[in-house]
C-alpha cells in the first residue's frame, strides 16, 4: 500500500484532488490484480513431476506463484537427506545443498526437523517463513518420508487464485454490476464486525467470548462459495 501511495498519489494536494488520485490508484491496483488472476484461471502451467504436492499447488496457487513452487521441486532432484537424529516421532535431517554468491558457489549443510505424527516440518533455510513457499529441503523430506498430501497450514490463502483480495472490495467510483453488489455487501458486514469490536474489546470476557464466536463463524462460511450467504 505504501508502494501504491509513492507512485501515484502526489502530497501536495488538496483533499479533493487526493481522493480522485486515490481513486485512481485503487483502480489501477485492482486492474493490475485481475489480470494476472485471469491468467491463472485460464492458464495452466504443467506440472514438471508426478508429486501430488506439485499438483496441489498447480490447482490452488496463482501462476506467479507456482512457478516458485517449481523451482523448488526441481532442486529435489539434487537432494540427499541424511538422518542426523530421531526422538520418538521426531527426526532431525541434514540436507547439503549449494548456494550462488556472488559469483561463486558455496556448499551449505541445512537442518530440517520434521515431526511424523502432525507432519510438522521446518527447515533452517527460512524460506517458508521469508517468502511463504516450501523449500527443495523440506520437499525432500517429504519425499524421503512418503508424504504425498500437504496440511492445510502449507498452503497459504494469499497465494491463492480463488480467493478475492480484500482491497478489491473496497468501494471506487468506478465500479458496477456484480463487483458494486459484492462491496455493498463486504461493506455492510465491516460496518457490523466495527460495531461488535467497539462493544466487545471494553473487556477481556467479551473479546474472548467475541474470538471464540468469530473463529465458529470463519469455520462455518469456509470455502463456502454460494452469493446467498453473503447477502
Amino acid at each position: 500500500m505504501n508502494a501504491l501511495f509513492d507512485r501515484y498519489v502526489h502530497a501536495k494536494t488538496n483533499l479533493k484532488e487526493f481522493v480522485d488520485q486515490f481513486d485512481n490508484a485503487l483502480r489501477k491496483k485492482i486492474e493490475n490484480e485481475i489480470s494476472p488472476d485471469f491468467h491463472s484461471f485460464s492458464v495452466t502451467i504443467p506440472c514438471i513431476s508426478r508429486s501430488p504436492i506439485e499438483k496441489r499447488f498447480q490447482e490452488l496457487y496463482t501462476n506467479a506463484k507456482f512457478r516458485e513452487v517449481q523451482q523448488q521441486v526441481m532442486g529435489v532432484l539434487d537432494m540427499d537427506p541424511s538422518l542426523l537424529r530421531r526422538d520418538g516421532v521426531k527426526k532431525t535431517y541434514l540436507v547439503e545443498d549449494e548456494i550462488c554468491v556472488e559469483e561463486f558457489t558455496k556448499h551449505v549443510t541445512y537442518y530440517v526437523d520434521f515431526n511424523e505424527e502432525d507432519c510438522d516440518v521446518k527447515c533452517s533455510c527460512g524460506l517458508f517463513q521469508m517468502k511463504g513457499i516450501l523449500c527443495r529441503h523440506v520437499l525432500a523430506i517429504f519425499k524421503c518420508n512418503g508424504i504425498k498430501y500437504l496440511p492445510d497450514r502449507y498452503i497459504l490463502d494469499r497465494w491463492r487464485k480463488d480467493i478475492k483480495r480484500r482491497y478489491t472490495l473496497i468501494q471506487s467510483t468506478y465500479e458496477g454490476g456484480n463487483q458494486r453488489e459484492d462491496t455493498n455487501r463486504y461493506s455492510s458486514l465491516l460496518n457490523i464486525c466495527y460495531r461488535m469490536i467497539t462493544h466487545a474489546a471494553g473487556s477481556k470476557e467479551h473479546t474472548e467470548d467475541a474470538t471464540k464466536k468469530l473463529y465458529a463463524m470463519i469455520d462455518l462460511y469456509h470455502g463456502s462459495q454460494e452469493p446467498s450467504s453473503l447477502t
